[in-house]
Parts: structure tokens; C-alpha cells; sequence
């Protein structure tokens, strides 16, 4: 079958609407000959009430002697005459819907035929028809009350009820809406390649093993499949190198470190070695931020429900026990489901940021019900309102003129957005009325 599908993504959409026009090019054909042979036997069922009215005035004004002559001379090929004093048609049922259906046709189209008794049915309902029961089924047969009291008997072709009214335009309505969605599950079928790349594309980036992208569909859409395979599996290689690099980077830095620390225990002069020990953690903090920060997309750490509040105590209560000017004000539990290692780490930047460049931080949380919000407000100079944004760029640093003694690397707020963006929330830096500035973490929780 798919041989037999163009190989293009425009073939097949021209497939698709050659299909619905050839569909309803021939529903139109049939709605046409059924509208046809509905004008006609509508014309066949005037043509008839008219003749029997005509017919039942004609032989009534007739002597009874020629009377029965009279009704074969009227008679033709789809209509049988006959005169007799008493009805020769015995009807088992007169009251059926169909027969119904056809004496209020009969009636609507010639009134005349309701001013004496009218007997109705079908050769095949008939126990006396001459025809038999057999091979004349929709045959009508019937007899009219003449005046005087006799029948003038008949039988005639093919009739049918009335037509319903509007058909042709409820068909082809229905018709149109069939093809329509024939042509929408089709054109679904089409576009369900590139809708399949368009979610590939957006889980690039994203926690979790990446999947290839099918190389089925139109010739264009293998081509971007495979194009897109190509890119995820560089990408996938440059990361996975990147990390190794990253570990062995981490490894080589470390061991020269731990040697100067080493050496730097040998040093008589206290001043100096105080002033070694700190470069030496200036680089190592440096060193754990950067490779927090470059291994963050890598990190494949579980989501679990953790206490946040917990997490923001600890914080606080190391950040105080280090001499740091750090309060916590908020509830003792809310439960979050979270990457409690990310999120901590994001914390602790925020409350590192405030103490560094603002002498304090006052830590404030809340619960919202659907999400949660931490507060970090310090009270350094702020940050001017044309730098916020820059201030989240990877190894930006801040202005020295908010604190001169600081150190950092310049990842710690780009760190805390990172993670705050893997659970799907946001930080956001407002400068306060007075001096100071305030983070703002929020996170929002899972259903």
C-alpha cells in the first residue's frame, strides 16, 4: 500500500484532495440521479391522483351499461380499470403506516378522491389480486365509491410515498462533512512525522534519555528526521565528552590544590598561610561552581517529595553557626516534590548572594497552595534595574562596587535559574524601596 503513496509531502496532499473531490465528485453524480428519479416519480404520483380523480368523475356520469367500458378505455399500461357494483379488492390490512403514507399522498395531491370511500393497498398485502402475492410487491391496488354506490377498481404501478423534503441538501451536507474529515485524518496521518520531530526538538536539553525521531513519512520529513537524529546524536557526544572532560578536569585540579594545602601547612608565617589557605578555597569554590554549573544538564537526579522548609533551616543555621548574619522566617514543613541536591544548591547560592554582597539575608517562605515561593531580601546597594537580567549570564560578576572583599565565579544566580527552570519555576531579582535587593525562588507544585 505505501508503495502505491507519492514519496513527497506535497504528493500526498494533492493525493488527499484528489481523493475528496473524486468522493464527492461521484456523490454528486448519485445525489443527482437520486434527486432525478425522485423529480420523476413524484411527476409518475401527480400523473396518477390526477387520472383516478379524472377517471372516478368520468365513469360516474356514465349509465351502469357502459361503465366498465368506459373505465378500460381509461385505462393504460401503468393503470387497470375496471367498474364493478361491488369492490373486487379484499384487503387484509387498510391501516398499515405504508398504505397510511400513500392515502394521505393520494389525498394531497387530488382532495377529489376523499369525497366517497377509498380502499387501498398493495398486491402483496391483497388476498383477491389477480396478480397473486408473489412477484407484484409495491403494486397498489384500491377502489374508489362512486355516488351511486359501485366501485371503479384499479391497479397501478410502482408508487411510493412522499420524498422527505430538503434529502438532497441534508445528503450532501453529511457527504461534504465525510469527506472533510476523511481529509483531516489523512492530513493528520501526514503531519504526524513532523509533530513527532517538533517534540523531539523541544525535549533536547531536558532531564532524561533522548529518544530518535522515526524515519518514516514523505521523502522531506526522512530527511529532516534524519538530519534531526544526526544533531541529537552529536549533541549527545558533546555532552558526554564534556562530562568526562569535566571529571577529569575536577581530578586534575583538585590533587594540585590539595598539595598546596599541604605545603602551605609548612609555612611559619601565619599571615601568609592565612592568605594561601583562602586563595586555595577561592579556587576550589570556583572550581565546584563552575563544574556544578557546566554538569547541570548531565545530573540525572530523581524528583522526590522533601521537606523545603527543612532544607531552608539547615541553610540558615550553617549559614549562622559560620558567623553569618541569616534568618529564617516560615512554616516547619512543606512538602514539595523536588531534586532536593539542585534545589538545595540553588538555596544556598541565593543566601550566599545576600550574605556576600548585602551583609545579610532574611529568608522568608511560602506556601501558595499550587506553588511555593522563597523570599531572599539582603541589604547591599541593589542592583541598577538595566543590569537585572545581565546579572544571570554565566560567569557574570556583579559590579565590585557593591562589595569590594567578595570573590565568586559569577554562576551562582546562573545556577540557581538553572534549576529553578528544570522544576519549572523562575528567580527573579527585585530592587527594594529602601537599599537592598530580594530574590524571589519560586516553584510550582506537581499535581
Amino acid at each position: 500500500m505505501r508503495r502505491l503513496l507519492p514519496d513527497t509531502l506535497g504528493g500526498r496532499i494533492v493525493l488527499v484532495l484528489l481523493v475528496g473531490l473524486l468522493g464527492f465528485h461521484l456523490g454528486s453524480l448519485w445525489l443527482h440521479q437520486t434527486g432525478t428519479e425522485a423529480v420523476l416519480g413524484s411527476t409518475r404520483e401527480s400523473q396518477l391522483a390526477e387520472r383516478l380523480a379524472t377517471a372516478k368523475r368520468a365513469v360516474a356520469e356514465l349509465p351502469q351499461a357502459d361503465r366498465d367500458r368506459m373505465a378500460h378505455a381509461l385505462s393504460s399500461i401503468g393503470l387497470d380499470l375496471h367498474w364493478t357494483p361491488m369492490a373486487t379488492v379484499h384487503l387484509t390490512d387498510e391501516t398499515s403506516a405504508r398504505i397510511e403514507a400513500v392515502r394521505t399522498r393520494l389525498l394531497e395531491l387530488e382532495p377529489a378522491l376523499a369525497d366517497r370511500g377509498m380502499r387501498l393497498g398493495y398486491a402483496d398485502e391483497a388476498v383477491d389480486s389477480s396478480a397473486g402475492a408473489g412477484g407484484n410487491s409495491h403494486q397498489l391496488v384500491g377502489a374508489l365509491q362512486l355516488p351511486d354506490g359501485t366501485w371503479l377498481n384499479f391497479a397501478a404501478a410502482l408508487f411510493r410515498p412522499t420524498v422527505v423534503e430538503h434529502a438532497t441538501l441534508l445528503s450532501t451536507s453529511a457527504m461534504g462533512a465525510g469527506i472533510l474529515l476523511l481529509a483531516l485524518l489523512v492530513v493528520r496521518l501526514i503531519a504526524r512525522p513532523l509533530r513527532e520531530l517538533s517534540i523531539a526538538a523541544d525535549r533536547i536539553g531536558r532531564p532524561g534519555p533522548t529518544l530518535p525521531v522515526p524515519e518514516d513519512g514523505p521523502r522531506e520529513v526522512r530527511h529532516a528526521a534524519q538530519a534531526f537524529n544526526r544533531m541529537q546524536a552529536r549533541i549527545d557526544r558533546l555532552i558526554a565528552d564534556r562530562v568526562q572532560a569535566l571529571a577529569a578536569v575536577s581530578h586534575d585540579l583538585r590533587t594540585p590544590i590539595s598539595r598546596l594545602r599541604l605545603r602551605a601547612g609548612f609555612i611559619e608565617d601565619q599571615e601568609s598561610q592565612r592568605k594561601i589557605d583562602a586563595d586555595l578555597d577561592e579556587m576550589e569554590a570556583m572550581i565546584t561552581a563552575t563544574l556544578a554549573y557546566l554538569r547541570g544538564e548531565a545530573e540525572q537526579e530523581q524528583l522526590r517529595v522533601t521537606n523545603l522548609a527543612a532544607i531552608l533551616e539547615t541553610l540558615c543555621d550553617d549559614a549562622t553557626d559560620a558567623g553569618r548574619n541569616v534568618s529564617y522566617d516560615g512554616p516547619s514543613q512543606v512538602r514539595l516534590a523536588c531534586r532536593p541536591i539542585a534545589i538545595k544548591r540553588a538555596l544556598a547560592n541565593l543566601i550566599d548572594n545576600a550574605v556576600k554582597y548585602g551583609g545579610a539575608a532574611r529568608v522568608t517562605l511560602r506556601d501558595h497552595g499550587s506553588s511555593v515561593e522563597v523570599a531572599v531580601e539582603d541589604d547591599g546597594p541593589g542592583i541598577p534595574e538595566a543590569e537585572i537580567e545581565a546579572a544571570f549570564e554565566p560567569f557574570r560578576r556583579l559590579d565590585p562596587s557593591r562589595n569590594p572583599d567578595s570573590s565568586g565565579s559569577g554562576l551562582g544566580l546562573t545556577i540557581a535559574r538553572q534549576v529553578a527552570e528544570r522544576h519549572g519555576g523562575t528567580v527573579a531579582l527585585h530592587n527594594r524601596p529602601s537599599d537592598g535587593l530580594v530574590a524571589i525562588l519560586t516553584l510550582p507544585r506537581a499535581g
